[in-house]
């Protein structure tokens, strides 16, 4: 399939800064075959003016746990994951799990995203119910045999990694693995060394929870003598590549233990219900890799990867609230000129990690770099053929005057007029949401989720 627009996102924005021209983007299955810049010849799909971006990356969900969208925000008072979320995934067959992967799915796909980093259980079952919608996904099955509603199933969940490493179907389909330990809680030294020995076989990197929770921390500490940090570099686990999702009780010190091969995840929108926000800025400062994600609508309610861009980029400014200069202020004994110069001082050191380039950086060209088996949110030879068309008159994006900007701050998902992921045309080009939601395929998916949540709920008691 060829395909052209005069606005094609090109560059990977790092060795080549992202810019937009014209350009033909040749698909052949799932991949992108070759990009030939410059007004076209044959094509199968034109896109006209409109925008032809990659579609974003998110590396860090749930997508399952979607059907608890809403119903557990009294509990974030409290640890949410232990006191909600697996008390109802104590419940799940294979069979649930699936059916509520592809509604999280769906969701996510109609706002842009092409592949997404899924943590969880039965992710064997997620794998496949993914590939078929099309979702590009790195699917790292559960493990964890301390506690946790996996403890049982985790030489299951082992044994399914192994399998989906070696399916070449999925990779062809643009899914693949990472390995899946929980947290620092709920695996042991066994299990993480277990899974080190899995990473030497199968080359993968690590997908884990890092210091999510106080818990946590604090039973890492009882446990061990040290933080959940100090006690992963003991192990030896911090010398191979790894995503590390939330990092909340991370210390400055313990921030320089991390590597060109690690990547930390903030989750701005679910940390703000069932913990606090992140530090993107000290991660930052400490040179620290990091991108953001939705996480999971149980604790955040959105999956909009754009806002959860739109919030890192007010993380260059937010440092100014909690000041000491804005306190002194609050309590009549500073001037508001020192709050102003906090303000400057937090934006100086973010201004140019917070740029519209450089957030959709972080989840186009870095975050599809992160996997040695995949490629994506580049418009390049070998990536994955994973696209959106913006249509700029839309408008929620209109007069776009840097189309950057407005696929940062704008409610942009209005705007999306066509996508493509895999290869594959996602429901009819220029109708994407309708075309979707009132396929007969979505209808079943729904169906099925909706009869499998009202059983689920009603032996949870609610």
């Amino acid at each position: 399939m060829r395909i052209f627009s005069r606005r094609t996102v090109l560059g990977d924005g790092e060795d080549d800064a992202l810019r937009i021209g014209p350009a033909t983007v040749v698909c052949e299955g799932s991949r992108i075959a070759s990009v030939e810049e410059g007004e076209p010849g044959e094509f199968d799909l034109d896109l006209g003016d409109k925008l032809l971006s990659p579609a974003f990356v998110d590396s860090h969900t749930h997508v399952a746990l979607h059907a608890l969208r809403g119903i557990g925000f009294a509990e974030t008072t409290g640890n949410v994951v232990e006191d909600l979320f697996y008390r109802f995934e104590e419940l799940l067959t294979a069979e649930d799990v699936a059916a509520f992967a592809r509604m999280g799915a769906y969701d996510r796909l109609l706002s842009g995203v092409g592949l997404v980093w899924d943590h969880y259980f039965y992710g064997e079952a997620i794998a496949r119910a993914l590939a078929d919608l099309p979702m590009c996904a790195v699917i790292a099955p559960t493990v964890q045999d301390l506690a946790g509603p996996g403890k049982h199933r985790w030489e299951e969940e082992l044994d399914a990694t192994i399998r989906l490493a070696a399916d070449e179907d999925l990779a062809d389909r643009g899914v693949t693995v990472a390995l899946g330990p929980h947290a620092t809680d709920t695996v042991s030294a066994h299990l993480w060394q277990r899974v080190l020995d899995e990473h030497d076989a199968l080359g993968v990197p690590l997908h884990a929870h890092l210091a999510q929770s106080v818990e946590e921390d604090e039973r890492c500490r009882e446990r061990h003598n040290v933080s959940c940090v100090r006690w992963l570099q003991d192990l030896g686990v911090l010398e191979v590549p790894a995503v590390y999702a939330h990092a909340l009780f991370v210390t400055a010190a313990e921030l320089e233990s991390f590597a060109d091969r690690h990547t930390l995840v903030a989750c701005p929108h679910a940390q703000l219900h069932f913990g606090f926000p992140a530090r993107i800025d000290l991660w930052q400062r400490s040179g620290a890799r990091w991108t953001v994600a939705t996480d999971a609508a149980a604790s955040n309610d959105s999956c909009s990867l754009r806002e959860e861009l739109r919030y890192a980029a007010g993380f260059a400014t937010a440092p100014a609230s909690f000041s000491p200069a804005y306190g002194a202020f609050l309590h009549e004994s500073g001037p508001a000129r020192s709050v102003w110069a906090a303000r400057t001082r937090a934006r100086h050191q973010l201004a140019e990690h917070t740029t519209p380039a450089a957030l959709l950086h972080k989840v186009w060209g870095f975050a599809g770099s992160l996997h040695p088996r995949i490629r994506a949110g580049v418009i390049a030879p070998g990536a994955l053929a994973n696209l959106v068309a913006w249509d700029l008159e839309d408008p929620a994006v209109w007069p776009a005057h840097d189309p950057f900007a407005a696929l940062v701050y704008a409610d942009a998902e209005r705007a999306i007029d066509t996508m493509i992921v895999a290869g594959q045309v996602v429901g009819t080009p220029g109708d994407l949401r309708r075309s979707v939601t009132t396929s007969d395929t979505f209808r079943e998916h729904r169906e099925e989720a909706a009869g499998r949540l009202a059983a689920l709920l009603k032996r949870l008691g609610r």
